[in-house]
């Protein structure tokens, strides 16, 4: 269809509308609504003249006279005057008056065509009247998805219910719907959806079902739902079917508010938007700390964006791919994973090409040199890869950092160099300056060091420490 719906449309439930009617005696067509049919002679046979009688009028021959036939032929009139011999008198007979009209039947058949005639005009108004109450919903619907189709996003809120203008703020919704043009195509056509029960609606029901067919440059065909609900005589979209969007508005909103708290740098907020899963694999601290150590590493972020729609999505689950650019690292699309979790849509996984480079090495650095200024020796033994440990034994290692030539050691990281950090595939390094300090001694001396990394089995090991100056 074009940019509206079916000629019919939502008009076309609910019976054919009036075809042409007649004028009343008439039946000549006039076009009123439902028709009336014709009225001519109302009451059965028309009025006019009585029919011929049986019997002659007296005067007439009781016999016939030189062959003349005794009785009329039926059906035929009596002849005009005529003159016949009797007793040697004239005769004339003329044919008899017909009997006066009667304006009774007319006058009847007058009053009644006018009352139909009025009580058809009051019929007819209350018919539109009714025809265009079963025709606000859909007229309602066309509204919205036309808003869709010209982006006036503004337009379209308006028509939102005052449940969902609650949920969604006209910013969030405008961005939401703007984002599903970008990632799915705009919105090109816009038509009733095909088969039975699209449209569900009883006069004086304040709710509505409308099936509604968009059609996306990208994405194509997508098919579902538009309910409404009147609210003070103005029907409403107070849900939208996750099928015709492609994602539940919910999630799709929930999406938006993530990718603008990372852009924001509030990555409180963020956390907020974890689901429970998530929340118990990172504190809300290490979060917000792994996003200020991006924003260094990486750059801040630029922009994050809608990129696609996987198909698949329902009200329980959703996959949506996110583009993310960084002013250093570029740009990287992944996909994000949201659930529903209660009432709410909650982030639950993020591709790893979102998150930037892999923090992990730098985490595991971290721990060990905590693990060293505490002076835990055989737990940093424990942070070293199958092939460091190869070289050294537990006892070795701790021994050649508790004591050096009999003196007891303290030692103490300082701030790693996170211009140094790289992360590959299976390995990653970065210096981070020691001091190692003897206090009897009165003796310190910070030394840089780079600390390697290697992928083991699926976990970061320390597999060198080497020293740089």
């Amino acid at each position: 269809m074009t940019d509206q719906y079916d000629p019919n449309g939502y008009t076309s439930y609910g019976g054919q509308p009036g075809g042409e009617s007649q004028t009343p005696g008439s039946g000549q067509p006039t076009g009123g609504y439902g028709g009336y049919g014709g009225y001519g002679n109302y009451g059965g046979q028309g009025y006019g003249q009585p029919a011929a009688p049986s019997q002659p009028y007296p005067g007439y021959p009781s016999q016939p006279y030189q062959g003349a036939p005794s009785q009329p032929y039926p059906g035929q009139p009596y002849p005009g005057p005529v003159s016949q011999p009797f007793n040697g008198q004239q005769t004339v007979l003329t044919q008899p008056p017909a009997p006066k009209k009667s304006r009774r039947g007319l006058k009847i058949a007058l009053t009644v065509g006018a009352i139909v005639l009025v009580l058809g005009g009051l019929l007819g108004g209350t018919a539109i009247f009714l025809l265009n109450q079963f025709e606000a919903p859909g007229a309602a619907a066309l509204k919205f998805c036309n808003d869709l189709k010209s982006q006036s996003y503004d337009s379209a809120y308006s028509g939102l219910s005052s449940d969902l203008q609650a949920r969604f703020s006209k910013t969030s919704f405008s961005a939401g719907v703007a984002s599903l043009d970008t990632a799915e195509g705009k919105v090109t056509n816009c038509q009733q959806a095909q088969g039975n029960g699209v449209y569900s609606f009883s006069l004086g029901s304040s709710t509505a079902t409308v099936g509604a067919q968009l059609t996306r440059a990208t994405q194509g065909n997508m098919t579902g739902a538009l309910h409404l609900k009147n609210q003070n005589g103005s029907w409403k979209v107070d849900s939208i079917d996750t099928s015709l969007l492609g994602v539940n508005i919910g999630a799709l909103q929930a999406s938006g508010a993530f990718c603008a708290a990372m852009q924001g740098q509030d990555y409180s907020s963020a956390y907020d938007l974890l689901d429970s899963a998530q929340q118990g694999l990172v504190s809300r601290d290490d979060f917000v700390a792994s996003g200020k150590l991006h924003d260094e590493i990486d750059g801040s972020i630029t922009t994050c964006a809608l990129a696609k729609v996987p198909q698949g999505n329902n009200d329980q689950i959703t996959h949506l791919t996110i583009q993310l650019n960084r002013s250093k690292l570029g740009a990287r699309t992944g996909d994000v994973t949201l659930k529903l979790e209660g009432s709410a849509w909650k982030l639950d996984a993020t591709a790893a090409a979102l998150n930037g480079t892999d923090l992990r090495p730098l985490v595991l650095g971290g721990t060990f040199c905590t693990l060293f200024a505490a002076g835990n020796y055989g737990e940093a033994y424990g942070l070293l890869s199958s092939a460091a440990q190869a070289n050294i034994t537990k006892s070795q290692f701790i021994a050649a950092y508790q004591t050096i030539d009999g003196y007891t050691v303290k030692w103490s990281c300082g701030t790693a160099d996170l211009t140094t950090y790289k992360v590959n595939t299976d390995s990653a390094s970065i210096v981070i300056p020691i001091t190692g300090s003897i206090a009897s001694l009165n003796f310190k001396d910070t030394v840089n060091t780079k600390v390697e990394f290697v992928l083991e089995n699926g976990a970061w090991k320390i597999d060198n420490l080497v020293t740089t100056s």
